[in-house]
């Protein structure tokens, strides 16, 4: 029988071994931890470059500062601290959409997004609405200086124009970018909801002097005269500033046609009654202007065109005067016909196909010569009165600046 060995060799031998082992895996275990741990701070470098990559790129798309050389002095320093708020807000969204899409939050990433794409509309909002504001303040205010701001603009209306063009008022922004007027006592008004002013249609008024002109100048106002001078009215007075403009502006008259019905001025839903107004109050100017001209003519010897066949008149009894002395260069001057002679030494004045024998010159012979010139009815003498200067025509007693007209009235008794 084998007695046990209690002198401890054996266990010294196997635990020196085990301890080999176990040192050894344990070096690996380590060593395995590591580079796990490594790894993992590698692999978190790696998507912290990648998120700082995508804050760089979103910082990148953040909006410029406005361009503040459009504005006053008075409203910069207002837009720079704007800006600088909404830029600061688009760094930090910008910031957290990073991280949402490196943590694999996407829905919350478009949403930050979202976000982002209101700031940068607002400053392209803001920059747009500057820009209309410098430009209608420069329109403002020249034609305010040329007098061109209509009449039709009311007092309230002009007075906030002026108040906002010229940097009475202060300038607030909101998150959109939108520009609002204060005043001192708080009252305010949107840039968008400033109103428009209408300019003096100084075409459509000069139409209206050149079309007055020509009916002075006619002295009549016949049926289609008259549809001719209301279609040309209403091609000038298509828009509702047009209309507003030849209402109330002094063209012709000082304070314009002299509305005094506020409603019918500045209710836009009775622009057509407005219109139908103005062009008959044009229309009535111009019937009165062509009674004007008649009596004034009437007054000074005819009109432009009754003066000119006054004139055919007086050359033509001056013709055949000096013709029946045996000069016959003045009527062939005179005339619109053509002067010849026949073999027997007989003279015809030919109109065309038509003619006048000059062999006898009695009053038939006159009438029809006058008809043929041209010379209209109403102002062709009678029968009678051509007979009347026929036979009281004595050459060598006549006036020599007694006109035709003159003549014929001394002889119509």
């Amino acid at each position: 029988m084998e007695l046990p060995d209690y002198s401890g060799a054996k266990v010294s031998q196997v635990t020196n071994a085990d301890a080999m082992n176990n040192s050894k895996m344990l070096d690996k275990h380590f060593e395995e931890q590591m580079n796990t741990i490594v790894a993992r701070k590698r692999q978190e470098k790696i998507e912290q470059a990648r998120a700082n990559g995508k804050v760089e790129k979103y910082l990148n798309s953040m909006p410029d500062g406005i361009d503040t050389s459009k504005l006053p002095q008075k409203y910069i320093p207002g837009v720079q601290e704007w800006a600088k708020e909404r830029q600061l807000e688009f760094a930090q969204l910008a910031q957290q959409a990073a991280t949402a899409e490196s943590n694999g939050d996407f829905s919350n990433s478009v949403l930050i997004k979202s976000e982002m794409s209101k700031i940068e509309s607002s400053f392209k909002n803001l920059d747009g609405q500057l820009t209309s504001f410098k430009s209608y303040k420069d329109n403002f205010l020249e034609d305010s200086q040329n007098g061109m701001v209509s009449n039709s603009v009311n007092t309230n209306k002009r007075g906030l124009l002026s108040s906002v063009y010229t940097d009475e008022l202060n300038m607030s922004f909101d998150e959109s970018g939108g520009i609002t007027f204060v005043n001192e006592e708080g009252g305010y008004v949107k840039f968008d909801e400033i109103p428009d002013y209408t300019v003096k249609n100084n075409k459509g008024a000069s139409e209206i002097l050149n079309m007055n002109e020509a009916v002075y100048k006619s002295g009549v106002m016949s049926p289609s005269s008259e549809r001719l001078y209301r279609m040309k009215l209403q091609n000038i007075t298509k828009s509702r500033d047009e209309v507003m403009s030849l209402a109330t502006d002094d063209f012709i008259t000082e304070g314009g046609l002299g509305i005094m019905d506020d409603d019918l001025l500045y209710n836009e839903d009775r622009t057509d009654e407005l219109r139908n107004m103005v062009i008959d109050s044009y229309m009535s100017m111009f019937k009165e202007t062509a009674s004007t001209s008649k009596k004034v003519s009437n007054k000074k010897g005819g009109t432009i065109s009754q003066k000119k066949h006054s004139a055919t008149l007086n050359n033509i009894f001056n013709g055949l005067q000096m013709f029946q002395q045996g000069e016959v260069r003045d009527l062939d001057a005179f005339s619109k016909g053509e002067l010849s002679m026949n073999d027997e030494g007989f003279y015809t004045m030919w109109y065309g196909d038509k003619f006048v024998d000059l062999d006898e010159v009695d009053e038939y012979t006159i009438y029809k010569m006058l008809e043929l010139e041209g010379i209209p009815s109403d102002m062709r003498p009678s029968l009678d009165q051509i007979r009347g200067y026929i036979q009281g025509q004595q050459p060598q007693e006549q006036s020599q600046e007694e006109s035709a007209a003159d003549k014929i009235a001394k002889y119509s008794n």
